[in-house]
């Protein structure tokens, strides 16, 4: 969703209403997966949770950084040059899949 944001093409509320809106579904998905992993398999259920948590905690801050940047209005502008880092949530999820693994 940082990348979403930052490259909004205006500041609106329809567009800022769209965004929230995005992120409530992300969130909901997140949250439906997470109670069924918790029903299915309790043993994957933890990572999965410390997985959403790592990429909540990191998407926020930089969601938060995202919001206070202009619109891009050029083509050239869409490139932003330098991805938002995922060390954490990428971590988080290498451990999750490979619990996985483990329980499949």
């Amino acid at each position: 969703m940082p990348y979403r944001i930052r490259r909004r093409p205006e500041s609106s509320s329809a567009i800022r209403q769209q965004l929230t809106d995005e992120v409530s579904s992300l969130l909901a998905r997140m949250a439906f997966h997470q109670a069924w992993l918790q029903i299915e398999a309790t043993t994957v259920a933890g990572p999965y949770a410390t997985l959403v948590a790592t990429a909540r905690a990191e998407a926020d801050a930089q969601m938060s950084l995202a919001w206070q940047q202009p619109p891009i209005t050029t083509d050239s502008g869409m490139n932003l040059g330098i991805p938002y880092p995922r060390d954490r949530s990428n971590a988080a999820r290498a451990t999750c899949i490979e619990v996985m693994r483990q329980h499949l």
